[in-house]
C-alpha cells in the first residue's frame, strides 16, 4: 500500500513549483536584458572598431601623402637632364622655372620647388609659380630643418631621399628633399658642389578631400585645436604637434543594431517560449526529486563502508560550530591504524573491508556523547568534539581505543593483530580554522606512527616544526634524485681466516646536497615514511651492481629497507636491475632486518623464495637487535646472518655478550647459515671474533666506507 503524500510534502512542491516559475519570469527577463544588452555591447564594440579603423586610415594616409612626396622628389632630382642643369656655373632659371616652377599650375602635385646648395642654401626657388626670393631656409620651417640637421651627411652621399611634414609660413606642408643626381652611375662632381632639390605640397581641403574619397574617410578636415580623444595629431619632422586631423564617425554598430531589432524580438518570444516549456516539464522532476534530496545528503555524508560520517560530513560539522559558538574549544582525534596495508596485502580487499567495518563499530560505541565520528577514508577515522572538558573526554577516549586495538580482532575464522597511531589537536575554532585544525591533528598523529607507532601524540608547535623540516628534507630528497646529488659508498668485508676482502656493503651517501651533506641516519627513515625509499632503494641497487660490475671477485651486499620489501613489485624490480646491469644474480646479496620478518612473515617468506629463485643470497640483517628465534631462522632459510654492532661490539668488554655472540654462530652453523659480524672497531674484537668462528668480518677497524674511486686505488695498492 503506498503512502499517501503529507501536508508537508505538498507544500514543499508548492514552494519549489512557485520558486521555479519566478526563477523562469526572471530568466526571461534576463534573457531579454542580456540580448538587448548584448546588441548595445556588439554596437558599441562596432563602432569601437571601426573608428580605429578609421584612425589607421588617417594615419596611412598621412604615410601616403609622404612617401608620394618621397617619390615625386626621387622622379625630379634623380634625373640626367637635371644633373647637367643645375651643376652649371650659373644656372638656367627660365629652364627651372619651365620644368618645375610652372608645375603648380599644370599637374598641382606640388605647389613649392626649390634648388639648394651644398650648405643648403637656396639658389632658386619657386612658390605656387611665382618667385621665391629669401636665400635662407626660414621658410620652410623647423621640421625641414631637423629633416636637413639629422640627415645631412647622408644627403652629401648620394644615396637617400627624405620626407617629412613641417609647418611653413605658408601653412602646413609635406616637404622632402634628396641630391639632384643622375639615373646611373655616381655623381661626377670632384669638389664638395652639391644641389639639393627640395619640394613641397600644403595641406588644404581640396587634398583632405581627395585623400577622405580615397580612404574611405567622411569629412576630413584640419583643427588647429584636439576637438575629441580621436583626432590624429599631425607631427612635423622636429617632433612639434602641428594641429590635428578630425572625421566623422560613420556609427556602422548603430546602423545594424536598428536592422537586428526585428529578429531579436522574434529570439525573445521564441526564448520565453522555450522557457515556459521548461518550467512545465520541470516542475514535475523535481517534485520527484525533493522527495528524495534528505537520502542523496544523507548518501554523499555517509561513508560507504562504515557507515560513518565522511571527512565532508565532518567539515560541515566544524563549520557549523564555528558559526555557532567559535570561541568554543574544540577537539579533533586523527586515528591511523598500524598494520592494515599489510593485511589487505596478505588476506586482500574483501578481509580488510571487513575489519574496517568491525573497527568502525568499536568506535562508534566508544565515542563520547555530542561527538561526531567519521571515516576519513583508507584506515583513517576522526573524531571531533567540543566543550569545556573536550580535552580530558578526548585523551580519555583515545586511550581506549589504543586499549582496544591492541586486542586480538577476529574477522571470519582469521584473528588479527592490528594497532593504531593517534594524534589530538585542540583549540577555538575562531583561531584556527577547520583545516588547519585537521593539519594539526595530523602531524600529531604521523609523529606517533615515526616514533614507534601505538601510541598517542598531542599537537604542539614544535611537532610543526619537526613537520615541515621532515617536509624540507622530502623535497630534497625528490630533488637530490633529479639532481644526481647521492651517490653509493662501499665498506669492505674480510674473510675472517685470510682477512682478504671479499666484498662489500653498499651504503647510501648524500655529498651534493646544496643545504649540505646530510648523513644516512637523518634522511633514510624520512624517505620511508615518504614513500621516497623506492626510487631511492632502486637507485643504490642500480648503481652498486653497475660499480662493482668489473670487480669480479668481489660479491655485493645491498640493505632492504622494510618500505622497499612491502612492494609487492620488488623482486620483479630487482630482476630489472639484475638483467639491465649484467650483474650476476650470485654475486648480490640483499640484506633485510629482523623487525619487518617477525612483523610480516607470510609476505617476507614469499619474497625471500623469490629473491632465492632469481640466484641472489639473503642475509638477516641487525641480528640481535630485536626478538631472535631458531623458529624463524629455520623457515626463512637465510644464507647469511649478521651479527648487529650493537651485540658484536661488547665482546671484548661484555662476558653475557661474548655468550651470545657464540651461541648464535653455533646455531647459524648448524643451520648451514655463514655468520659476518658487523661494527669492529679494534684488533682485540676482530681476534676474538676470528675464535669464536664468524665466517666473515667488517667494521671501522678495516675500512670505513669509501667511494668507488677510492675503493679501486686501494685494489690497485694491494695487487
Amino acid at each position: 500500500m503506498h503512502k499517501p503524500f503529507s501536508w508537508r510534502t505538498v507544500s514543499t512542491a508548492r514552494a519549489l513549483f512557485v520558486m521555479i516559475f519566478m526563477a523562469g519570469i526572471g530568466l526571461t527577463l534576463s534573457i531579454v536584458a542580456l540580448l538587448y544588452l548584448s546588441l548595445n555591447l556588439i554596437s558599441a564594440k562596432t563602432n569601437e572598431i571601426d573608428e580605429q579603423r578609421s584612425a589607421l586610415s588617417v594615419q596611412g594616409a598621412l604615410q601616403t601623402s609622404v612617401n608620394k612626396m618621397w617619390a615625386l622628389v626621387i622622379d625630379n632630382a634623380v634625373w640626367d637632364d637635371a644633373v647637367r642643369q643645375v651643376y652649371r656655373p650659373t644656372l638656367d632659371h627660365s629652364w627651372l622655372y619651365n620644368t618645375w616652377g610652372a608645375g603648380y599650375k599644370i599637374n598641382n602635385l606640388y605647389d613649392g620647388t626649390f634648388v639648394l646648395d651644398e650648405n643648403f642654401r637656396v639658389l632658386w626657388g619657386a612658390f605656387r609659380s611665382e618667385p621665391f626670393q629669401p636665400r635662407d631656409l626660414t621658410f620652410l620651417g623647423s621640421g625641414f630643418q631637423a629633416l636637413v640637421d639629422r640627415h645631412a651627411t647622408a644627403l652629401r652621399d648620394d644615396k637617400f631621399i627624405y620626407a617629412g611634414i613641417t609647418r611653413t609660413d605658408a601653412g602646413v606642408a609635406f616637404v622632402g628633399i634628396g641630391l639632384i643626381r643622375p639615373m646611373n652611375g655616381r655623381l661626377q662632381v670632384n669638389d664638395r658642389t652639391r644641389r639639393y632639390l627640395v619640394i613641397t605640397r600644403h595641406l588644404n581641403s581640396a587634398m583632405l578631400q581627395d585623400l577622405g574619397n580615397t580612404f574611405q574617410i567622411d569629412n576630413l578636415t584640419w583643427r588647429n585645436q584636439r576637438p575629441d580623444a580621436s583626432s590624429i595629431p599631425l607631427h612635423s619632422a622636429a617632433g612639434e604637434t602641428l594641429g590635428y586631423l578630425d572625421w566623422t564617425p560613420r556609427q556602422p554598430g548603430m546602423q545594424a543594431a536598428k536592422a537586428a531589432s526585428d529578429d531579436i524580438a522574434r529570439i525573445v518570444a521564441l526564448a520565453a517560449a522555450l522557457i515556459v516549456l521548461f518550467i512545465t516539464l520541470s516542475s514535475v522532476g523535481l517534485y520527484k526529486l525533493a522527495r528524495g534530496e534528505k537520502l542523496a545528503r544523507e548518501l554523499a555524508m555517509t561513508d560507504w563502508l562504515s557507515h560513518l560520517p565522511n571527512r565532508r560530513a565532518l567539515i560541515e560539522r566544524l563549520e557549523a560550530v564555528s558559526q555557532s559558538d567559535p570561541t568554543d574549544i574544540t577537539c579533533m582525534v586523527f586515528i591511523d591504524l598500524d598494520g592494515f596495508k599489510d593485511v589487505n596485502d596478505i588476506y586482500g580487499h574483501a578481509v580488510g573491508d571487513k575489519l574496517i567495518v568491525l573497527i568502525a563499530n568499536r568506535l562508534r560505541a566508544m565515542a563520547p556523547p555530542d561527538s561526531m565520528l567519521a571515516r576519513l577514508g583508507g584506515d583513517e577515522f576522526a573524531l571531533a568534539l567540543g566543550g569545556s572538558d573536550a580535552g580530558e573526554r578526548a585523551a580519555a577516549f583515545a586511550g581506549g581505543v589504543l586499549d582496544a586495538l591492541n586486542q586480538p580482532l577476529r574477522v571470519g575464522e582469521r584473528t588479527l593483530h592490528i594497532g593504531a597511531s593517534i594524534g589530538i589537536a585542540s583549540g577555538s575554532l575562531a583561531e584556527c580554522s577547520s583545516s588547519e585544525l585537521f593539519r594539526r591533528a595530523d602531524i600529531a598523529m604521523y609523529h606517533s606512527k615515526v616514533t614507534g607507532k601505538g601510541r598517542i601524540t598531542h599537537y604542539d608547535a614544535e611537532l610543526n616544526n619537526a613537520r615541515e623540516h621532515q617536509l624540507r628534507i622530502e623535497n630534497d630528497i625528490r630533488d637530490g634524485l633529479l639532481r644526481n646529488e647521492f651517490d653509493v659508498w662501499y665498506q669492505p668485508i674480510v674473510d675472517a681466516r685470510s682477512l682478504a676482502t671479499i666484498g662489500v656493503e653498499a651504503l647510501v651517501r648524500w655529498p651534493r646536497r646544496p643545504a649540505g651533506a646530510l648523513p644516512p641516519d637523518q634522511f633514510i627513515g624520512i624517505a620511508e615514511t615518504s614513500g621516497l625509499i623506492y626510487a631511492l632503494g632502486q637507485f643504490v641497487l642500480r648503481r652498486a651492481c653497475q660499480d662493482l660490475l668489473p670487480l669480479s671477485d668481489l660479491k655485493l651486499s645491498v640493505n632492504i629497507s622494510p618500505a622497499q620489501f612491502r612492494d609487492p613489485e620488488f623482486e620483479n624490480k630487482v630482476a630489472g636491475v639484475i638483467t639491465g646491469s649484467g650483474f650476476p644474480a650470485h654475486r648480490l646479496q640483499l640484506e633485510v632486518t629482523e623487525t619487518y620478518v617477525l612483523e610480516n612473515p607470510e609476505r617476507a617468506r614469499a619474497a625471500i623464495t623469490n629473491l632465492k629463485g632469481l640466484g641472489t643470497a639473503v642475509a638477516l640483517d641487525d641480528f640481535g637487535t630485536g626478538y631472535s628465534s631458531i623458529g624463524y631462522l629455520r623457515r626463512f632459510n637465510f644464507d647469511t646472518i649478521k651479527i648487529d654492532k650493537s651485540l658484536a661490539g661488547l665482546i671484548d668488554t661484555d662476558e653475557q655478550a661474548a655468550a651470545l655472540v657464540g651461541g648464535t654462530i653455533r646455531i647459524a652453523s648448524a643451520l648451514g647459515m655463514a655468520v659476518t659480524a658487523e661494527g669492529i672497531e679494534n684488533e682485540k674484537q676482530m681476534k676474538l671474533l676470528r675464535l669464536a668462528g664468524c665466517d666473515q668480518l667488517q667494521g671501522y677497524w678495516f675500512s670505513e666506507p669509501m667511494p668507488i674511486e677510492d675503493l679501486r686505488s686501494l685494489r690497485q695498492q694491494h695487487g
